[in-house]
């Protein structure tokens, strides 16, 4: 008898021992608030990363140069767009398996998903399409030409329209979505890239690369109503969280331009640094974040001033996408070039953690509102 018990003892604490050795596995309990979904173009896989304990969960094969992870309405799924293979992989995000790869036109980038969560428009910018995603039957339902290049789409909040940046003729294109047809396409500028839309739907900021510029549209009259200098290698736009302001990262001059939305005036820029790409706000609207694709270090800047007061040296590789999980303390970053994904303590400005990964690109949080280009 007492032998048996001590066998039982020890098999309970080797089983102990042997589950807390082993990696998490799908329905273990995390914290879902900070389960990141990032793509790593140089190994065509998904990473799904556990933000508070910094541990991989799951990597899964996927298609090829996978760019970015969207989270699809409802949350059952994430796509991956693999710009190299022309396809979307559909990861179930319970199982941690892929379930489906979607054919789409060349190089899927970017998408955005309607209000209903029945359709995901995806632009193919080595193609002059966009294509439309049945979310139910996990299919095509349409392809759209938009325009050669075609790159960037947002979403009206009605989700009656989407507009869509086509780089080499330098328009954006108008989807009427109840016809899926191009009702206009407006010429803004040389390399109509990166697109925003006001979270009103009122106006379509349009980063135009080549040319320098930034067009803002009014979505009442399909019309340019404005055209403001930004500066060489204008791309990515983002708002500031009462919208009085767009920050425009300007890839050549190496800053970020800051635009007053009421006046289009620019009114301040901020020497950010070579590749300056995208801006993103602390949960606590002091700070400011950028991502930098061709810097060795993270800028961070006082939202009142639009001063830089930090500057966080990543090592080797750019960035490119940043996510804030646990109320802002804690900020990921993929880094393009360095070969990991970055852990930073915002409280002390300092990398923590470096996860290995390969050309590690698109972030999201798993709970995340799905894209619509709005904000």
């Amino acid at each position: 008898m007492k032998r048996n018990l001590i066998l039982v003892i020890s098999i309970i604490m080797a089983g102990t021992f042997f589950a807390n050795s082993l990696p998490a596995v799908a329905g273990e309990k995390t914290n879902e608030a900070t389960i990141l979904y990032i793509t790593n173009e140089g190994s065509n896989t998904l990473s799904i990363i556990d933000g508070e304990k910094y541990k991989v969960i799951a990597t899964i094969p996927v298609g090829k140069i996978p760019h970015h992870p969207w989270l699809v309405p409802g949350g059952r799924y994430v796509f991956t767009d693999n710009r190299g293979e022309n396809t979307l992989s559909v990861v179930d995000v319970n199982t941690y398996k892929l379930v489906k790869t979607i054919t789409v036109g060349k190089a899927p980038t970017h998408m955005v998903f309607t209000p209903d969560g029945k359709y995901a428009y995806v632009a193919n910018t080595k193609d002059n399409t966009t294509s439309v995603i049945d979310l139910a039957k996990l299919e095509v339902s349409a392809t759209i030409k938009t325009g050669g290049g075609s790159h960037d789409p947002a979403i009206t909040p009605d989700g009656r329209y989407v507009y869509v940046t086509a780089r080499k003729p330098g328009h954006v294109a108008v989807i009427d979505t109840s016809t899926n047809k191009v009702i206009k396409k407006i010429p803004t500028g040389g390399k109509a890239n990166g697109v925003r839309m006001t979270k009103d739907g009122k106006f379509v900021w349009v980063g135009n690369t080549k040319a320098g510029t930034v067009s803002v549209i009014n979505t009442a009259k399909n019309k340019v109503v404005a055209t403001i200098k930004s500066g060489a290698g204008t791309h990515n736009i983002r708002f500031s969280p009462d919208g009085k302001y767009a920050y425009v990262g300007n890839m050549k001059d190496g800053n970020h331009a800051v635009i007053n939305t009421a006046t289009y005036k620019v009114v301040a820029r901020i020497p950010t640094g070579k590749g300056a790409n995208i801006t993103y706000f602390h949960p606590d609207g002091n700070t400011i974040y950028f991502s930098l694709n061709k810097t060795n270090e993270i800028p961070v800047v006082d939202a009142k001033t639009n001063k830089v007061i930090k500057r966080i040296p990543i090592g080797e590789g750019g960035t490119h996408n940043l996510a804030f999980i646990d109320g802002g303390k804690y900020l990921y970053a993929t880094s393009w070039f360095g070969e990991y994904i970055l852990v930073i303590d915002t409280r002390k400005n300092k990398v923590i953690k470096k996860i290995p990964a390969k050309f590690s690109n698109g972030i999201k949080i798993k709970g995340a509102t799905p894209a619509t280009g709005r904000g």
